[in-house]
């Protein structure tokens, strides 16, 4: 024999033991069929995955290990002709009954002219991994469930603790506009602003775990970010005022006077900025300004800057400022008060308005938060409002129409209608108090109105009841009576909820006075149009 002879006849040897100790040691389940489809070899691992021994296996026609219909299922795809079929999820049935998952990879076993002389299957155990994903399905499921009951629990004690909470402050509002001692009226004061503190950390509280279930929808609408800026401003001047301290603004010029984004959760930004701000300055002034950053044919991107002179934040903090409750929330609420949770929440709705808001900060000395927000640029919506002058919000020049609504309030609850008819009446206004929605549809056939103040949880109709009662007689008459809903239901989609059900407005309990005349002056003008 010759060298060469020699050295291949080694290497044959040697690639045979290679082969016998893979398929041996194989961690895979690895059978062997001849040309009639009939196992004739296989590793321990089969045995092991199968549950079956070599009298069990040898000669057994390989169909016979998969369950009738995943056969059929394996035989459409032609595996035959192919050569080959690799990762296939599908089932064997063991020896004691029981169905296995596994992944099957075929290769088809051809001589040289074609002609098919086996095959050979590896088979990997997936029962430990359908478990796994199994397990993660129920506890995806367990947690969906417990989410939407905690979804239920919070919009159910939202309504039932707002409801209280509009009697309370409404009825201090009410008292506070009357003649008392100064003593009584620096008590109701006390009393008041514990209300509102309240108040403040049920909302705090619910749009934290609207924010962190992604709950919250940042609406699109037109923004006048600059009339926003001074608004908010002005209001809070009124707090600082009272430490001395002055709330002063620069808003750059070059910014869009409307643009695309949502009113509602910049305003709420700023109030709990500046708010802060003035809270943790005890001299000097807090300084807002806003300027444009960049600006495209499409967005518009806005920075706002609120600086103070107050107590500053230490560098161990900074990293955690935005954080719920961190020692340092903690520590500051103990000494001037809040949740602990208004920065959190601040940095949730500017990250969802597609912004970034952080905090620089020198100990003892002061704050600077900043946070950009990207605004759409509507350019059909420049060319229509161009040249025209902002203007402040205020209630000075009202058509006479708007001088005396005839409003129909319904309200199931006695308090609470005493303190909204009591409200409505000191602007001036016309109201007329129903107790549930049947009465809203028989005082609408007797009388004439301007507006309807719809509360939803009522006996006999509901608000949404009768409204759609409403709007199915206008579609006889062509007539369009506005509707605004007045109710405790706060939690996010309760607004959508409202206007796809028909109404044309919303404002939420406890009521506050300036919204509830924004939202009735600012329907009636649209309907007058």
């Amino acid at each position: 024999m010759s060298n060469d002879q020699s050295y291949l006849q080694q290497a044959l040897v040697e690639s045979k033991e290679i082969f016998r100790i893979i398929f041996e040691h194989s961690p895979e389940a690895i059978t062997v069929t001849d040309k009639e489809e009939r196992i004739m070899a296989w590793n321990p691992m089969a045995e092991k995955l199968l549950g079956m021994d070599k009298t069990d296996l040898f000669n057994k026609p390989v169909h016979e290990l998969y369950p009738i219909k995943e056969w059929e299922r394996m035989r459409a795809l032609n595996i035959r002709k192919t050569g080959w079929l690799s990762d296939l999820d599908t089932k064997v049935v063991r020896k004691d009954g029981r169905l296995l998952d596994v992944n099957a990879s075929i290769t088809v076993l051809k001589d040289n002219k074609g002609h098919i002389m086996g095959a050979i299957a590896i088979l990997r155990d997936l029962s430990r991994q359908k478990l796994v994903e199994e397990q993660l399905v129920q506890a995806k499921l367990a947690a969906e469930e417990a989410n939407t009951s905690k979804s239920v629990f919070l919009a159910k004690m939202s309504h039932e603790v707002r409801t209280p909470m509009n009697a309370v402050i409404g009825m201090l509002e009410l008292t506070l506009d009357t003649e008392l001692t100064d003593e009584q009226r620096d008590n109701l004061k006390v009393a008041k602003d514990a209300a509102d503190n309240l108040l403040s950390l049920i909302n705090d509280i619910l749009d934290l775990s609207r924010a962190q279930a992604g709950k919250v929808v940042i609406e699109e609408v037109e923004i006048n970010v600059a009339d926003i800026v001074k608004n908010v401003c002005k209001a809070l001047m009124v707090i600082a005022r009272h430490k001395n301290i002055d709330v002063v603004w620069e808003i750059d010029p070059k910014i869009p006077r409307l643009m695309i984004g949502d009113p509602v959760r910049l305003r709420q930004v700023l109030i709990n900025i500046i708010n802060n701000a003035v809270k943790f300055t005890h001299k000097g002034q807090v300084q807002v300004k806003v300027k444009v950053e960049s600006f495209t044919a499409k967005d518009c991107i806005i920075k706002f800057d609120v600086v103070d002179q107050g107590i500053g934040i230490p560098p161990k903090n900074l990293a955690t400022i935005f954080d719920v409750f961190t020692e340092a929330h903690n520590t500051t609420a103990r000494r001037f008060g809040g949740t602990g949770l208004g920065l959190a929440i601040c940095k949730k709705l500017v990250e969802m308005m597609k912004g970034t808001l952080s905090v620089t900060s020198v100990d003892g000395q002061g704050s600077t938060f900043s946070f950009s927000i990207i605004f759409g640029v509507d350019g059909e919506l420049l060319k229509k409002h161009a040249g025209q002058s902002s203007h402040e919000g205020g209630v000075g020049a009202l058509p006479a129409a708007i001088k005396h609504l005839r409003i129909l309030l319904a309200e199931d609850n006695m308090v609470n209608q005493r303190i909204a008819l009591k409200t409505l009446e000191k602007f001036g206004w016309t109201v007329h108090a129903v107790a549930n929605g049947k009465e809203v549809l028989d005082a609408l056939t007797k009388q004439s109105f301007d507006v309807v103040l719809m509360d939803d949880q009522m006996p006999e109709l509901t608000g949404i009841e009768a409204t759609q009662a409403i709007r199915r007689e206008e579609k006889q008459t062509g007539m369009h009576m506005p509707i605004i809903a007045m109710t405790a239901n706060a939690m996010t989609g309760d607004r959508e909820k409202y206007l796809a059900a028909g109404m044309d407005g919303y404002v939420s309990k406890p009521i506050n006075r300036s919204a509830l005349f924004e939202e009735i002056v600012g329907l009636v003008k649209k309907q007058l149009e």
